[in-house]
């Protein structure tokens, strides 16, 4: 699973079906950049949106997906990585939301 935090403007609704199904889809984009960067190679990589979320009076917007590539999904660091060899800006260019943080999602146990 990958995180990404992006400001979106006071118009859109990230609550909504479409957002979360625009942000997919841009997400797709992305990763098949990156894979055409790396690999020199077209591949379509899926992306399935987990969870959006907001904090209330804040334009930052939490984004919690996961990358497939056919039936295999891509553990976080690979896709990480993936998305790293893009610079922000070329990111948010595909996103059209500008990027604050694009990382592995690390999940905290407590014991």
């Amino acid at each position: 699973m990958l995180i990404c935090v992006l400001f979106v403007g006071t118009g859109d609704d990230p609550r909504s079906c479409r957002f979360s199904q625009m942000m997919e889809q841009r997400l797709e984009k992305v990763f098949s950049e990156a894979q055409a960067k790396v690999f020199n190679t077209n591949g379509k990589l899926a992306v399935q949106m987990l969870s959006v979320s907001q904090a209330a009076g804040s334009p930052a917007v939490s984004l919690v997906y996961s990358v497939k590539n056919g039936t295999v999904f891509l553990n976080g660091t690979t896709a990480s990585n993936l998305l790293g060899q893009l610079s922000a800006e070329l990111v948010g260019y595909f996103l059209f939301y500008p990027p604050l943080i694009i990382a592995e999602r690390k999940l905290q146990f407590a014991f």
